[in-house]
């Protein structure tokens, strides 16, 4: 990458990864109409497709444990309501479950009238989204934990069913058969999302380059989703209006962390095996060394591509351990690692056809 073209990416960075996103947001409309003035600018034609996505949006939640009151953060989707149980890590039927926010997705959980989730790393709140589960989860402080565990407690939780207008940005460089590259725009409710969401920015850039000498036998639609956060909305309302002639999609979601990943399981089972293959091929020829790795609870962009048999590859961090917290700002942005991401994602599309 050349210092003018890093210079630019964290001017945009500056621009639009120090607000919140969280799709029907002002920051979201602004970081859209920063994306598509600089398409413009860069004379890259754009289609902008439109829907509505309704979801229960978080106000706020207390839990009361004798005189002490412990505050968290509703999951957006989280119904509102009351919910007095025990407070257990194994819960039985009316019980409250008490997990890591990596353990989501146990089954026992099924068992409990209400979640509480935490971080086991870091204490500060992780702002997480549930859809379709109808049990509440709710987020609190590491320090917060020792006060609830095994007691009885009362959670009160109040959120607001909200319609909200998205949209996705897509445009395209080449003809033939399709490859996607995709990355959201969005954010989870109050926080920056800035290592998690510089992969849209890196969009724009490996877009602008590519089509200064674009002779490549197939075409490359790039995608940058709206309301991944709010159940990958936008992901899945893309592939609904049909993506024939797709054959490869390629997601990057948080690659501004420090410990980059190729993830070839995740929460919906093998992404495509013969694109690993090839980036594989890829990070050999390369002489980098980028672990892979399945990560159950890891849902992104690619898989409604991947429903639809499209051979999917997962470019993240793990393990990311700020993940949708106030920690992920521009300032832990690891800009090598985005400039290796670059290099690495604009020579394998280039030499795609080869290996």
């Amino acid at each position: 990458m050349r210092s003018e073209t890093l210079d630019e990416l964290k001017r945009l960075a500056d621009e639009v990864l120090r607000v919140n996103r969280l799709s029907g947001s002002e920051g979201n409309a602004t970081a859209k109409r920063i994306i598509k003035k600089w398409l413009k600018h860069r004379g890259i034609s754009y289609s902008e497709e439109f829907f509505y996505v309704e979801r229960l949006m978080p106000i706020e939640a207390s839990i009361e444990v004798g005189n002490t009151v412990v505050l968290g953060v509703p999951y957006a989707g989280s119904p509102s309501g009351v919910y007095e149980g025990y407070v257990k890590r194994e819960p039985i039927e009316g019980d409250i479950a008490l997990l890591r926010v990596s353990e989501e997705k146990r089954d026992h959980v099924k068992k409990a009238k209400a979640c509480i989730t935490y971080l086991d790393k870091v204490n500060t709140y992780y702002y997480g989204s549930v859809n379709g589960e109808g049990i509440p989860f709710v987020n609190i402080k590491l320090e917060d934990v020792q006060h609830i565990e095994d007691a009885y407690v009362k959670l009160t939780i109040k959120t607001k069913k909200e319609k909200v207008l998205c949209s996705n940005i897509v445009f395209d460089l080449g003809r033939g058969p399709t490859i996607y590259l995709v990355a959201h725009v969005d954010t989870a409710p109050e926080v920056f999302g800035s290592t998690d969401g510089v992969g849209f920015l890196l969009l724009l850039f490996l877009a602008d380059e590519l089509k200064k000498n674009f002779y490549l036998p197939y075409r490359i639609r790039f995608l940058l989703t709206d309301a991944k956060e709010l159940g990958l909305e936008g992901s899945n309302f893309h592939v609904s209006k049909g993506i024939k002639y797709a054959y490869y999609c390629i997601n990057l979601d948080t690659i501004g962390w420090r410990n980059p990943a190729v993830i070839y399981k995740d929460a919906e089972g093998y992404n495509g095996e013969r694109i690993m293959e090839m980036f594989f091929k890829h990070l050999q020829d390369m002489r980098m060394d980028i672990p892979f790795v399945s990560k159950s609870s890891a849902k992104s962009d690619h898989i409604p591509f991947k429903r639809k048999g499209v051979q999917t590859l997962f470019l993240s961090s793990e393990p990311f351990t700020i993940n949708h917290t106030l920690h992920d700002n521009t300032e832990a942005i690891n800009w090598d690692m985005v400039i290796v991401w670059y290099e690495l994602i604009l020579s394998f599309l280039r030499r795609f056809h080869r290996l």
